[in-house]
């Protein structure tokens, strides 16, 4: 992996992860639930501390860098074995990471059952959506090795 691969796909990642979280904080404009990851991350990894909640601002980067390291997965490891073209391949691995997401991180971490069964209403909805644009942008924008 040269240098130059590496700062391609870390700039597609930062780009689909940037888009997939405006629509997620964006959601309720949409019709769909309104999901801010920086907050849950937030949440997740540091909790309240005497002085309060953690700022907002690690929230941000923990999802970025997440995006990031999602998309030199796919780059390097995933998107070369998955069949099609470039835009499917990256919808394919935006169904994977949806998939994994609900039967994985929302049930073991935040508590919301499956598919967020016991989260907020129409939740797994706008993660369809925030996945399936993020999966595409990646698709679109990132080369694979």
């Amino acid at each position: 992996m040269t240098l130059e691969f590496f700062l391609l796909v870390s700039a597609a990642g930062l780009l689909a992860t940037y888009v997939h979280l405006m629509f997620a904080l964006w959601g309720h404009r949409y019709g769909v639930a309104r999901l801010d990851f920086p907050k849950v991350l937030n949440q997740l990894s540091f909790g309240d501390s005497f002085d309060g909640p953690p700022p907002y601002w690690l929230g941000l980067l923990q999802v970025h860098v997440n995006g990031i390291v999602f998309a030199l997965l796919y780059a390097t490891l995933v998107g070369p074995l998955l069949p099609g073209p470039d835009l499917m391949r990256g919808l394919i691995w935006g169904g994977i990471l949806f998939i994994g997401s609900q039967f994985v991180f929302v049930p073991v971490f935040l508590r919301h059952g499956v598919f967020g069964s016991k989260g907020p209403a129409r939740g797994w909805m706008t993660a369809v959506v925030v996945h399936t644009i993020y999966g595409a942008m990646l698709g679109w924008l990132c080369p694979l090795l």
